[in-house]
């Protein structure tokens, strides 16, 4: 699973239209907005739709002036993508100065 956090910064006159325009994005969901426009969006993994065309996809929409990442969670770990045929010292999690220090 992967989840990233968007403020996006639109009109304030515009919320409803943004709001209706954003979510209409598989795993889009719209929370709470400043009184200046900073919208704060989260964006999950939706089937059959890749989170970075999501992403480009938002920042499209016509009511979006800018747009900040805010926080990304991926769930699956390094160790778990790293191929088993790397040396041991690859999948190592210590530290090069700990090595070092070895």
């Amino acid at each position: 699973m992967n989840i990233v956090s968007l403020v996006l910064r639109i009109k304030p006159e515009t919320r409803a239209e943004a709001e209706a325009a954003l979510c209409a994005y598989p795993g889009v969901e719209c929370h709470g907005m400043s009184d200046d426009g900073k919208l704060v969006v989260t964006v999950e993994d939706a089937e059959g739709a890749a989170m970075s065309d999501t992403l480009i996809a938002l920042h499209r929409v016509p009511q979006v002036l800018a747009a900040t990442l805010a926080y990304e969670h991926t769930d699956t770990m390094l160790s778990d993508s790293l191929p088993e045929t790397l040396p041991q010292a690859t999948q190592s999690t210590n530290s090069p100065c700990e090595e070092a220090q070895s």
